[in-house]
């Protein structure tokens, strides 16, 4: 396969080439398609959460949280990710 590089590019792909971590324009644009393949996985995995979460909410498996009750919910999300990212930098 050939690939042009569009002229909004070419300054873009030459200067990560100046900083050697490429060696041409093809593996500036490989890596470019690697993390274009990672972002579209990523939003395939999030749309379907979401689809599993609005099923849920269409089965009434919701919950209804006032102000203060929302306050607790997510300080309790903030405290377990906290202990989480903790446990994992010391298993770093």
């Amino acid at each position: 396969m050939s690939t042009i590089v569009p002229p909004e590019f070419e300054q873009f792909v030459e200067s990560q080439i100046a900083t050697g971590q490429y060696h041409s324009a093809d593996e500036v644009i490989s890596a470019g398609l690697r993390v274009l393949r990672e972002i579209t996985r990523r939003q395939e995995e999030f749309r379907r959460e979401v689809q599993i979460g609005a099923d849920q909410l269409d089965r009434g498996e919701g919950i209804e949280l006032d102000q203060k009750d929302l306050r607790a919910f997510f300080d309790d999300i903030q405290a377990r990710g906290q202990q989480r990212y903790e446990a994992a930098k010391k298993n770093a």
